[in-house]
């Protein structure tokens, strides 16, 4: 995950408003914010962002999606 927060801070350094890191090996969705703070997500939490308004996915939702998990 150290690789994914230093790519994270090049694109949010670059204007970009939001990044998102997908770690499958732990079932984990970690969302990089423009004020220096993350937020990490796993199994049956809410995704909830404002820049995604109406959002209404767990994680597990969306690793189920691609058949990462059963």
């Amino acid at each position: 995950m150290q690789e994914f927060e230093e790519k994270a801070k090049d694109y949010l350094a670059a204007r970009v408003p939001r990044v998102w890191a997908i770690d499958p090996e732990v079932i984990l969705i970690r969302s990089f914010l423009t004020d220096g703070y993350s937020q990490i997500y796993t199994d049956n939490m809410l995704i909830v962002d404002e820049l995604l308004p109406g959002l209404e996915l767990t994680t597990r939702q969306i690793f189920e999606e691609v058949e990462l998990i059963d």
